[in-house]
């Protein structure tokens, strides 16, 4: 169904925001319709125990409530409803979600950080200037409320992406804190500065983007608050940010910050943002610094637009996971020739039997980003390299997957060479339709990983054909494949299983 409009509710750490936007699918554009947001003390919940109060509870159950109404004075039928990386580490969610759904009759979908963060990232792919700035170099800093999302483009590509457990309303609690204090202001900043270098020294030793690019829409609030016109939307020299965010955020113009605030939470975190934008702009060498501030609810809208085929993004988002797995299975000395073979197989396996098979275009990327991954964890250990394989991909991101992606992904790497995988083993983490997308998956992988048993590549000239019930394999080798034969032997029944398709090998002898 083309959408004309679409609403999205968004349950933050320090506050609950409505965006509905008019999408206009000939232009591909969005107008902005309504903004709505109210405070809600989720973080300072969690900061100061493990559960949000009952109080918060109710506010947030009010607050959800004029937003439902809204909606309907727009006229806006579709809508969604997300709650944060946040909501989810009370240990009362569940409870949450269930009051919410019983005095509202809205439904919560819980995203996982790569989620939230590929959100906004769908929304900035949509920018005119973006392509040209990932081509060059970039780092991408999505500063939110309870995290950052650190991304280094470049040539087009991901070369890295990194999650830091530091967000805006730490940063706001511990000015609270340290608020006595004559140099409290200064330890903040000790803090900030010691996370970000520890991301550079790791993960960037020699990287010197030419962009940064600080993403989150709460900069373009303060430029609001603070009546600013300039809102830093293209990228604009290094320089000009470093005195600008210098002059706004000086102690003198935040005297009694805390006190002018009190009214509104979101105002109360224009100085935890400046501070984090201010330790970035610092430690970068970066020649051109972007602000372009990019809303979380844009993305969601973007991603529906997308999903609904109102109309389509210029940028290849599956592209995007492939790079990122290639960026980790180089990060983690994975075998490059093994890797590459098994990349082209598993594409041409897809190819020859998507449509007998049951497979989807996005079952192609996840195949590829198994055939990438699936050996990363012999960085670690070569006898339990499988777990190590697994606990790697699960806790590394990857833009553009879902959680449950990944989670498929990662027991596929974990049990590529395991024979018991019944259904009763992963009735707890997966559907039945989740368990057999993870069954085809490891069938695709078994076979090609068999045509490279020996990680040296003997096989050439590949080509699948499917004909009828038989899957034939025409290959061609200047050398003995008896081992390589062994194994398929050996995987070929349970792609019959999986599948219904019997794999045959037939070898073109070079001459």
């Amino acid at each position: 169904m083309k959408l004309k409009s679409y609403g999205s509710i968004y349950i933050g750490t320090y506050e609950v925001s409505l965006r509905i936007y008019e999408v206009h699918s000939k232009s591909r554009t969005l107008r902005l319709l309504t903004d709505l947001r109210r405070p809600v003390h989720i973080a300072h919940d969690l900061f100061n125990g493990s559960t949000i109060t009952y109080d918060t509870v109710d506010d947030l159950i009010h607050a959800l409530k004029d937003m439902k109404t809204t909606l309907a004075e727009f006229g806006t039928d579709v809508y969604e409803v997300y709650g944060g990386y946040a909501v989810k580490a009370a240990n009362n969610y569940p409870y949450l979600l269930d009051q919410i759904r019983q005095k509202t009759g809205l439904f919560v979908r819980l995203l996982s950080n790569s989620e939230q963060r590929f959100f906004s990232y769908e929304a900035l792919a949509s920018l005119d200037d973006f392509p040209k700035m990932i081509e060059e170099s970039a780092l991408l800093a999505d500063v939110g409320g309870s995290s950052i999302q650190l991304t280094l483009f470049s040539g087009g590509k991901i070369i890295t992406t990194q999650h830091i457990l530091l967000g805006a309303t730490e940063v706001r609690e511990n000015l609270i804190a340290l608020s006595q204090k004559v140099n409290g202001r200064a330890e903040v900043m000790d803090m900030i500065n010691k996370e970000i270098e520890t991301f550079f020294h790791v993960y960037l030793p020699n990287a010197d983007p030419k962009y940064m690019i600080l993403l989150n829409d709460n900069i373009s609030n303060l430029m609001h608050f603070f009546d600013v016109k300039d809102v830093l939307g293209v990228a604009t020299p290094r320089e000009a940010v470093v005195s600008f965010l210098k002059d706004i955020g000086s102690d003198s113009y935040f005297t009694n910050a805390f006190d002018r605030f009190e009214s509104d939470l979101r105002d109360e975190m224009a100085l935890p943002f400046l501070l984090l934008y201010d330790a970035f702009v610092s430690q970068t060498k970066c020649d051109y610094i972007s602000i372009p501030g990019i809303s979380l609810h844009a993305g969601m809208t973007y991603d529906a637009v997308y999903r609904s085929n109102t109309f389509t993004s210029s940028h290849d988002f599956s592209e995007d996971v492939i790079d990122a797995a290639w960026a980790i299975a180089k990060r983690y000395g994975s075998y490059d020739p093994h890797v590459k073979m098994m990349d082209q197989m598993i594409t041409q396996l897809y190819s020859a039997i998507r449509k007998k098979g049951g497979l989807s275009q996005r079952d192609l990327t996840l195949a590829r980003v198994v055939a990438i991954l699936h050996d990363c964890g012999k960085y670690i250990s070569l006898s339990d390299a499988a777990k190590c394989s697994y606990a790697i991909i699960m806790n590394s991101e990857i833009l553009g997957l879902t959680h449950k992606e990944r989670k498929i992904v990662a027991l596929a790497a974990q049990y590529h060479h395991i024979k018991e995988i019944r259904y009763d083993l992963f009735t707890e983490s997966l559907s039945l339709d989740e368990y057999m997308k993870l069954l085809k998956l490891l069938a695709m992988l078994r076979i090609c990983n068999a045509l490279d048993s020996s990680h040296r590549q003997k096989v050439s000239n590949i080509s699948f054909r499917l004909k009828e019930e038989e899957l034939f394999i025409t290959v061609s080798s200047e050398s003995s494949l008896n081992l390589e034969k062994g194994y398929f032997k050996s995987k070929a029944q349970f792609f019959v299983e999986v599948f219904g398709f019997k794999p045959v090998i037939r070898e073109k002898k070079n001459l």
